[in-house]
């Protein structure tokens, strides 16, 4: 009796041990499968009332703003400064930010991304296209690059900060040389290198001269057939007609001395001009005079403004030898004198005169 007592004892122990056991490894079990829950920052997407759109975290709740600026001064100075001149085609400005619900402008919460589709150049075959974005720091009116990628013309670089941001295009023709100006013209759009742009903007100037000479020609003439026609003019005896007559005649002789005056010891009536790389004679292609000319603060170049300049063209440097006797190199600027870039920009002209052996 107390021997079966004891094996049953004995029984319901161990099958106590083994249920305790068994509860143990499960619970082990449980834990060992168990999978920790992580929380991953969620990506949102705001899009901008003209089509731009900014990606990162924690936007929601905000709007996202893009406003196309005016390229100021200080603006065009920190392009120069940066040595972006003549290396680009266009650029346009623009403000980035982001307002919360309140209109409040807000900063992002660590590196966003930010994407635009830019107006299309349309380039001609063979051309290349490249897109270049800067922050622009008005603190220390510089340019900083930004990371940029592009495909077609749509851009998009990475930022940590919403300012004001500058996107360049860049256009290359078939021989690589940077495309600098774009003109719309009745044929469609033109595309100039820096040198074609200076000969086009020459071309240009002497039509309007000649157009002016053949106007004030006819206006000449006509004042000279209007007088002929007159009573006083058929008879010689009038004194006063006779006057009128010579001084016609005086102000035409004056009108070739003054321009012979700027022939600088030329048989032209043009100032002797050399171009400096290759030597060509090119005094009749640029007519140039001193009359049309402005001093700088370099002794040897000269400046003269476009009647109608374009923001990226507002004249043209010609590079004199050293008694300024010959022009022997011309090239366009985007500053006229009054500019604040426009000291350093005849620096810049002096050091490429120099580069290719002015005297």
């Amino acid at each position: 009796m107390r021997k079966n007592k004891l094996i049953t004892t004995l029984l319901i122990s161990t099958l106590a041990l083994s249920s305790l056991l068994t509860a143990c490894g499960t619970k082990k079990n449980t834990s060992e499968n168990a999978t920790e829950l992580v929380t991953e920052a969620t990506t949102d997407t705001l899009t901008s009332a003209d089509g731009s759109s900014v990606e990162g975290i924690e936007l929601e709740g905000l709007t996202f703003n893009s406003s196309e600026v005016e390229v100021t001064a200080d603006m065009t100075t920190a392009i120069t400064n940066a040595g972006l001149d003549g290396g680009y085609t266009t650029v346009k400005s623009f403000d980035l930010n982001m307002t919360d619900a309140n209109n409040e402008k807000v900063q992002p919460n660590g590196t966003v991304s930010i994407t635009k589709t830019l107006d299309k150049l349309n380039a001609p075959e063979g051309y290349t296209t490249e897109y270049r974005v800067y922050y622009y720091n008005p603190d220390t009116n510089t340019l900083e690059a930004c990371n940029t990628t592009y495909e077609d013309n749509t851009v998009t670089f990475e930022t940590t900060h919403f300012s004001v941001y500058m996107y360049f295009c860049v256009c290359f023709d078939v021989d690589k040389d940077v495309v600098t100006n774009v003109l719309t013209t009745d044929d469609g759009l033109k595309f100039y290198t820096a040198s074609e742009y200076a000969t086009y903007m020459i071309e240009q100037e002497e039509r309007k001269a000649e157009e002016a000479s053949a106007k004030a020609q006819a206006e000449a003439k006509a004042q000279a057939s209007s007088s002929n026609s007159s009573p006083n003019v058929t008879t010689n005896s009038n004194d006063s007609n006779s006057y009128s007559s010579n001084e016609v005649a005086n102000d035409t002789s004056n009108s070739v001395d003054t321009s012979s005056s700027d022939t600088s010891g030329s048989d032209s009536q043009y100032i002797k001009a050399i171009v400096l790389m290759d030597g060509s004679d090119v005094t009749n292609e640029w007519q140039l005079t001193w009359n049309e000319l402005e001093k700088t603060k370099n002794p040897q170049i000269y400046f003269m403004r476009y009647s109608n300049g374009s923001p990226t063209a507002k004249g043209r440097f010609y590079v004199f030898n050293k008694d300024n006797t010959i022009a022997r190199m011309v090239t366009a600027s985007r500053f006229v004198p009054e500019d604040e870039g426009f000291e350093k920009a005849v620096a810049s002209v002096w050091d490429t005169a120099l580069f290719y052996g002015i005297d």
